[in-house]
């Protein structure tokens, strides 16, 4: 098998300061649902431009691929142009998870998530807390190859 290198960027807002975070709801009825619908579309039109500050800071593209509810958290993936993509649950406290196969590339997001921070949050002493949060990892893993796959299928039987 071959190693594969995975390095990855993580930020967590404790003290809940980006504004595309999504509190618990507290209330069920109908005009308060009304309501939060239109807090949800305005807190994903922040998102997007939050996604726009980072794109401006990596030089490159991004595209939205999709949303997952997993039990009560709500996540958003975008992919990367040249490579790489970032996961955001957005459920307060929103987390921040992005993705390369390189650290060089993790590093680069790590400096344009610091930009977009700065272009989002006015609150020097909150911004200066989640920066300090920003933590790029590296790690290698085992990476199965097709031919590898097949050859395991083959032994099995299937």
């Amino acid at each position: 098998m071959k190693k594969l290198k995975h390095a990855y960027v993580t930020l967590i807002d404790l003290p809940e300061a980006l504004p595309f975070g999504v509190p618990p709801s507290e209330q069920n009825d109908v005009d308060a649902m009304e309501k939060e619908d239109k807090a949800n579309q305005q807190r994903e039109k922040l998102l997007f431009n939050f996604m726009k500050r980072l794109e401006k800071g990596l030089g490159e593209a991004s595209c939205f691929i999709g949303e997952d509810i997993i039990g009560e958290k709500f996540y958003k993936r975008f992919l990367f142009e040249k490579g790489g993509f970032v996961e955001m649950m957005t459920g307060e406290p929103v987390a921040i998870s992005a993705h390369f196969t390189s650290k060089p590339r993790a590093d680069k997001f790590a400096e344009a998530l610091k930009k977009a921070l700065k272009g989002t949050l006015k609150e020097k002493r909150l911004l200066e807390m989640l920066m300090s949060t920003i933590v790029v990892n590296e790690e290698e893993e085992y990476a199965l190859s097709f031919q590898q796959w097949e050859k395991l299928k083959s032994i099995r039987g299937d």
